[in-house]
């Protein structure tokens, strides 16, 4: 219990930890309560209650406390304003709540010491993660769902005993005990337990429920279970086709009472198997990033000479493309962005979105094969194969030394074609995300100077060594499948990886370009970190700006605190939070981790100062 001056100044707080927002307004109504409590500080931490409701995302508790004038300048002990523990934490919207103001704040930000996670880069075996509870924020499921009075209860003292996990396995080695105490009152997403065996087939996960007795000093080990869970690892996988994975990586299996063998209630657990990358060309040395240019600001072509949009009042380069990658060389950037993906036949395609919606439905690009992918972009060019006068004129500025035109291209458009534009966009209108209003994509006739789709093997190789490149891996995570309304499951991660992998290493050689590793994924990111050293990892983080379902991707404090754990070099994140609190940057920088970030503030030149 935290001593306070007073009993009374504690209701405020134990109600805004509560979320009990009926309670809160009661205690602000009597001016008595507002004037005492409002501004308690917590001598703890050094926090009053708005930094609580700000803590906890508490949005209509903290419109209360700001309507009834609660300081917002206060800082706590570690530094910190209410405010931006709200803009760390993802919590926007309750950090819009706050009028804008300029921070003149001189007490320095904190950065914590975060736990690292003990796994083998370029291991020559397969090494699984495992963590207690579900990998998706959004599941209800308990890591341990079990009646702690009833199995807690120690019949010889009469008192109830601390209860307890240990993490066990058959087939697999372990390099320290997993012992963990109930209830778990922290997520466990970045402290998983790591196994390493070499025969997955023959791995078999026990969780063993155990009572603690007097001594707090006993040999863990030694504690007699009186409950176990048991989990074959290649029962997991499903009944997927060859080479493909379900999305859900979290599993419920039952605890059975040791002797009865009934069932006392259930364990709830996620698995990530990283196998082993086995390199069939020499690893090339380690790349920088494309960050160091020797004190050099780097410009960067966002999907090339600039990501496609609606708001856009100018022709549009098809974004992903030869033409716009030539197009951002000659206007000097120093490297480019684009996505990569896998098709169904595992090539290397560039393409955003994880849906391919050109084809009138919602059809994720690992369903169609590449000459599927590739026909729905040829299919685009006109019946007489003619470009646009336009077209045609820009094509000639940005690269007369073209000579493998089959013909000259030199006439408009015809009716017909412009017929089959209009198709194309209605059909395009009857997808998800058409019939929510975002009907542009970035490489469409009509809306854009349309190419064909490239690949990544192409860009190797056409593109000159020394323009940089920051690849981000698209892989769908669960919580964007469930937000698109796609299938739960996609080509294995391992399968994945390994294929981009490969197709560096076959097509870079033994180096001289730059090359930057990106992805949204957080299992992208970690099986990139356990299977080569090439090539700098960074994860992209949404900062809060859109709802996720997991924590380590929606706030600047989930995306430190994941690279951090898994030793990855940085993090790209959205501007929003270092804009609206400017202090968090030079926090995240202290972390020793890159710091990037993308977005719409990024072209803001008062955001960008």
């Amino acid at each position: 219990m935290t001593a306070f001056h007073a009993n009374h100044e504690l209701e405020l707080h134990l109600a805004t930890h509560a979320n009990d927002e009926i309670g809160v307004q009661k205690i602000l109504d009597s001016p008595t309560g507002r004037q005492a409590q409002l501004d308690s500080i917590d001598p703890a931490n050094g926090r009053t209650p708005l930094f609580t409701a700000c803590i906890k995302g508490l949005a209509p508790i903290a419109k209360l406390f700001l309507e009834a004038g609660a300081k917002q300048n206060v800082i706590d002990l570690a530094g910190w304003t209410s405010k931006e523990h709200a803009v760390f934490r993802g919590h926007l919207n309750v950090a819009k709540l706050f009028p804008r103001q300029e921070e003149a704040f001189s007490a320095l930000l904190k950065p914590e010491k975060r736990h690292l996670v003990d796994y083998q880069r370029q291991s020559n075996t397969n090494q699984v993660f495992i963590y207690l509870g579900p990998s998706n924020a959004r599941s209800s499921l308990a890591p341990v769902a079990i009646d702690m009075h009833d199995v807690g209860f120690n019949k010889e003292t009469g008192c109830l005993a601390q209860v307890g996990v240990r993490v066990k396995s058959q087939g697999m080695n372990h390099g320290s005990f997993a012992d963990i105490p109930l209830p778990i009152s922290e997520t466990m997403v970045n402290r998983p337990f790591v196994f390493t065996t070499d025969d997955i087939d023959k791995a078999i996960l026990e969780f063993e429920i155990y009572r603690r007795l007097s001594s707090a000093y006993e040999d863990a080990q030694a504690r007699p279970a009186f409950g176990t869970a048991t989990a074959l690892l290649k029962g997991l996988r499903g009944n997927l086709s060859p080479k493909h994975e379900s999305l859900t990586r979290h599993f419920t299996i039952p605890v059975l009472e040791n002797g009865t063998m009934s069932c006392i209630g259930s364990i709830t657990f996620s698995v990530l198997i990283v196998t082993p990358f086995h390199a069939q060309d020499p690893l090339p040395k380690r790349s920088l990033g494309f960050w160091r240019r020797n004190g050099v600001c780097s410009i960067v072509g966002h999907r090339g000479s600039g990501a496609n949009s609606t708001s856009h009042t100018v022709l549009q380069i098809g974004e992903n493309t030869l033409q716009s990658f030539h197009t951002a060389t000659k206007r000097g950037v120093s490297g480019v962005e684009f996505d990569v993906q896998l098709t169904k036949d595992y090539r290397t395609v560039l393409y955003h979105d994880f849906l391919v919606k050109e084809i009138g439905g919602d059809i994720p690009v690992h369903e169609l094969t590449f000459d599927q992918f590739q026909h729905l972009s040829r299919s685009q060019a006109p019946k007489t194969d003619l470009l646009s006068s336009s077209e045609q004129r820009y094509i000639e500025r940005a690269h007369p030394d073209i000579t493998n035109r089959s013909r000259p291209r030199r006439n408009s458009l015809n009716a017909y074609d412009h017929s089959r534009i209009h198709d194309l966009l209605h059909r395009i209108s009857h997808t998800n995300e058409g019939l929510l209003g975002n009907n542009i994509k970035g490489n469409i006739r009509g809306a854009a100077i349309q190419e064909p789709s490239t690949t990544l093997e192409a860009l190797l190789v056409l593109l000159p060594t020394h323009l940089d490149f920051d690849i981000e891996i698209k892989y769908p995570m669960l919580w964007e499948a469930e937000d698109r309304g796609m299938e739960f499951s996609a080509i294995e991660l391992n399968t994945y990886v390994d294929t981009i992998l490969y197709t560096l290493l076959r097509h870079c050689g033994s180096g001289g370009r730059n090359i930057t590793l990106t992805s949204f994924s957080q299992e992208v990111c970690i099986a990139l970190a356990c299977k080569q050293r090439s090539f700098p990892i960074l994860m992209i983080n949404k900062a809060g700006t859109v709802p996720t379902g997991d924590i380590r991707a929606g706030s600047l404090k989930g995306a430190i605190d994941f690279a951090t754990a898994w030793n990855l070099d940085g993090v790209v994140v959205r501007a929003d939070p270092f804009v609206m609190c400017p202090r968090l940057l030079a926090y995240a920088k202290d972390t020793g981790l890159v710091v990037a970030s993308y977005g719409e503030m990024n072209n803001e030149p008062e955001c960008a100062k």
